[in-house]
């Protein structure tokens, strides 16, 4: 009789342990031109246990130039190195992020994209780090208008359309507030204007009871000021009025806990006629959902 592998029961223990993940083994991460041509490809190995795949591309992005991943739903994706890595929710299990070029490349580090070599990791999650207490609007790789990935942030007014003052920078992670423009100072920005709404979409019901906001701050020169009120509105049918401090620091806001798949913020109260700008918005609470 042949002999079976010991690393053959040591695998088998492995999966027993921490049971197998069938998702893994057709995870996959696709980079394509603008003409739909295959740029390169890398799908997950079955015998890693940990989810990863990572894919190389050997030459400059080019305008049209898009990243296709495939095969989970609960992911942690870095599609550059000189920004952090975020959890997005893809309720197909696939979704497509496109590389950004000319105006919609402006709100990220100068250096993103640009290089001649690109490193792209994506993970599965798993349960326990899905379901932690965290920011749930976290989202550095959100892209303006439409999208198949979450969170993701929106609005009636982006100032002048320009992506320093997208939506989208309110939920980057960055948090740089002291002036106005490029990166890393990019925010939501929208114009002078009293019908002003931002959502923030979670692709799914999540349960939050928290807030953490950042003002845009540059009071110094006079030229900005700050929403002091806002009514938050829930996928629930409920709402909430909130109430904001001019101060440069993050500002924490407890709100009732909801079950809710997206935050719209609304009646927007300008404390005077002047500039108002989120930098940040935090959403925390917990996602108690896993479909994998």
């Amino acid at each position: 009789m042949k002999s079976i592998p010991a690393t053959y029961f040591i695998y088998t223990v492995i999966l027993i342990l921490y049971g197998f993940n069938s998702q893994a083994a057709s995870l996959s991460i696709r980079a394509f031109d603008a003409s739909q041509v295959l740029i390169a490809e890398q799908e997950s190995n079955s015998l890693d246990l940990t989810g990863e795949v990572n894919l190389t591309i050997d030459r400059e992005f080019q305008e049209g130039d898009y990243i296709v991943v495939e095969g989970a739903k609960n992911l942690l994706v870095q599609f550059d190195k000189n920004i952090p890595g975020c959890y997005v929710y893809a309720p197909n299990g696939r979704f497509t992020f496109r590389i950004p070029f000319h105006e919609n490349g402006k709100n990220y580090p100068e250096e993103s994209f640009s290089e001649t070599k690109h490193q792209i990791k994506v993970r599965i999650c798993s349960k326990k780090e899905w379901s932690a207490y965290r920011n749930l609007a976290l989202n550095s790789f959100d892209i303006r208008g439409e999208t198949d990935y979450y969170p993701h942030a929106t609005s009636n007014s982006e100032c002048r359309n320009e992506s320093f003052y997208a939506a989208r920078n309110a939920i980057d992670g960055y948090k740089s507030n002291s002036k106005h423009g490029k990166w890393p100072y990019q925010a939501w920005g929208p114009d002078i204007r009293d019908d002003l709404w931002f959502k923030i979409d979670f692709g799914k019901a999540v349960e939050v009871d928290k807030l953490i906001i950042v003002n845009r701050a540059q009071y110094y020169d006079m030229h900005d000021s700050y929403w002091n009120e806002a009514v938050i509105n829930f996928s629930d049918g409920t709402s909430e009025k909130i109430k904001i401090e001019k101060t440069a620091l993050p500002q924490e806001i407890k709100i009732s806990k909801h079950l809710t798949s997206w935050v719209h913020f609304t009646d927007l109260m300008e404390n005077e006629n002047k500039w108002c700008s989120w930098v940040e918005v935090e959403v925390w609470g917990r996602d108690l959902t896993f479909d994998q």
